[in-house]
């Protein structure tokens, strides 16, 4: 990708509400056979050396929101070993913005939450191995897994050893180089809406977007969400879309994009300390985007195409 050229329009597309859902990542869920090797999915994941044995409890809690990760990004434990129809009780801690619970698989998803004390559960029957995560902080490593009955796990991989994630080798000519929790590109093809967490904790304080890289398919709408403290916009100025410079949690901008190409975005006062990101559409910098619309609100609903409730602006830019 690098060197190429960014020939791109911006597409607008109207009606989209803007909710919660999202589906994330293919089926990962093992039973039986050989040890699962965890290692890989715990690379960039602090502090995981081993599984928690919680057999013999019916009911088992996780922390979401815990301490790790560079922040309040971790579940807690991560890893942990259950009896079969034991209820797995994920509970909010109320810190690091909003999270969810996503099994990649495919099984569970909970809504997203934010306030202390906050929970979802579920059961799991079938001995196995389920990892799930946090869909907005995954590439940050809030990841988890759930081993069912007696399932071999190992976390070391096969040369042993503590693992470190590696430094993507991608950066998009440079521009995510300087970005300290880009980590990998995040697949969100599939989904229609997807989110991403504007002022998490990264690059040295409160100056991340979460996920920073993703791949989306064309016609997808983006959401940018304000969780930090701190006053942030977020700003493509060769596609010309930007949301105002504000603070306050609850800030909402929106975007949705459609042919092929790429979005590199900054907020325009903390870039220089890392705090960009990228959207990947469709086949990429191969062809372009067309039209795209965009949406503010500083709370509650947010729904494109709506300009007399939210003062929706459309900027069209067209290179044929």
């Amino acid at each position: 990708m690098t060197g190429t050229t960014r020939r791109r329009f911006l597409a607008a597309t109207a009606g989209a509400t803007l909710g919660a859902g999202l589906f994330v990542g293919p089926a990962t869920a093992q039973a039986g056979g050989s040890a699962v090797d965890l290692s890989k999915w715990f690379a960039n994941t602090e502090g995981v050396s081993k599984v928690t044995d919680a057999r013999g409890q019916s009911r088992v809690e996780v922390t979401v929101g815990a301490e790790g990760n560079g922040g309040a990004f971790a579940f807690a434990p991560a890893a942990v070993r259950i009896d079969p129809g034991t209820t797995v009780v994920w509970t909010w801690t109320g810190n690091g913005g909003t999270h969810n619970v996503v099994a990649k698989d495919g099984s569970f998803e909970s809504e997203y939450y934010g306030a202390s004390g906050d929970t979802f559960e579920t059961m799991l029957d079938a001995p196995g191995v389920t990892r799930y995560a946090c869909a907005p902080h995954e590439a940050m490593g809030m990841k988890g897994a759930v081993v069912v009955g007696d399932a071999g796990v190992t976390l070391s991989g096969p040369s042993g050893g503590e693992q470190t994630p590696e430094q993507p080798e991608e950066t998009y000519d440079g521009w995510l180089a300087n970005t300290g929790n880009y980590h990998e590109l995040v697949d969100r093809r599939g989904e229609s809406e997807v989110t991403v967490e504007v002022g998490v904790e990264g690059n040295g304080g409160p100056y991340a977007f979460a996920p920073p890289a993703m791949r989306i398919d064309p016609g997808t709408t983006v959401v940018w969400e304000w969780v930090g403290d701190e006053s942030y916009d977020v700003v493509d100025a060769e596609l010309g879309y930007h949301s105002d410079q504000v603070a306050g949690a609850g800030h909402r901008f929106a975007v949705e994009f459609d042919g092929d190409g790429l979005s590199t975005y900054e907020c325009s006062e903390y870039s220089d300390e890392g705090m960009r990101g990228v959207i990947l559409v469709g086949e990429g910098p191969t062809r372009q985007l067309s039209t795209l619309s965009y949406a503010v609100t500083g709370g509650g609903a947010l729904v494109l195409g709506a300009p007399f409730l939210y003062g929706l602006r459309e900027h069209v830019r067209s290179t044929r």
